[in-house]
């Protein structure tokens, strides 16, 4: 490239600079980029040499002896021994109980196995349930300071009659669960049970029987029954659409029955 040509295309540049201003920018950016390297090699330079403490010599063979028995004499051999360690202590099984622990359990199984036997323990369901049985456990000492337990399972048992009301009502003393009233060929009611508060005996509807009326407590409501609570010594009356018929339901009694479990 010819030197004038040179000379022109940077007289343009500087031209261009001055014309926007730009030129004493674009010289303090040239100074910098030359200053700055040379003030940051001098300011290493000097860091290492004020960092290197004047008059320092390397160590000698004397002062690393020294060093070597300090640190044995502050960790001496016989510091890593287990044994010497481990002396004062006595050795321990982890799976045996201590000694008062032991005698803490025995004491607590002693006094549960002389409780008295008006305690017990029985497992129900809520009151207002359809469950017609649950078990008890009771407990009783004999003389030799052993328990003996006994389980019985309780059960409600109801006396139900049943029929068209235009003829005598046909009684069921023993009516066990989800028998069907009055057949099982034609069922209007079905028996599911009775609650243990002996107040209650449920019943589920057919969805041919409508009209109920009398003493019972319908669920979920009283145009809609499908579930019949009846107390004891009240009635109630449904109508039965297949025959046309009108039935009534009697509970008679509700009583409790205990057996004992395994006999």
């Amino acid at each position: 490239m010819k030197t004038w040509k040179v000379q022109k295309f940077f007289g343009d540049i500087v031209y261009d600079l001055r014309s926007r201003g730009l030129l004493p920018v674009v010289i303090l950016l040239v100074v910098a980029m030359v200053g700055v390297p040379i003030l940051i090699s001098r300011g290493s330079s000097s860091s290492s040499s004020s960092l290197q403490p004047t008059g320092a010599t390397a160590p000698t063979a004397q002062t690393a002896r020294e060093t070597e028995q300090a640190v044995v004499s502050y960790s001496p051999p016989g510091l890593r021994d287990y044994k010497r360690r481990l002396n004062g202590l006595s050795p321990k099984d982890p799976f045996r109980q201590p000694a008062g622990q032991a005698e803490s359990v025995a004491a607590a199984s002693q006094l549960s196995s002389v409780a008295p036997a008006s305690s017990a323990t029985v497992s129900a369901p809520p009151s207002g349930s359809t469950s017609s049985s649950a078990p008890v456990s009771t407990g009783s000492s004999t003389g030799s300071g052993t328990a003996t337990h006994h389980q019985f399972l309780i059960r409600s048992v109801a006396d139900v009659s049943f029929g068209d009301v235009t003829q005598p009502l046909e009684r069921h003393k023993h009516l066990k669960n989800f028998a069907s009233l009055p057949n099982q060929a034609g069922p209007v009611l079905i028996y599911l049970g009775s609650t243990l508060d002996q107040k209650k005996a449920v019943f589920s509807l057919s969805k041919s029987a409508s009209q109920v009326t009398g003493d019972g407590t319908c669920a979920p409501s009283p145009d809609d029954c499908t579930l019949l609570a009846v107390a004891p010594e009240h009635t109630a009356d449904m109508v039965y659409a297949v025959d046309g018929k009108t039935y009534r339901v009697k509970v008679n009694d509700i009583r409790l029955v205990r057996k004992a479990l395994g006999s």
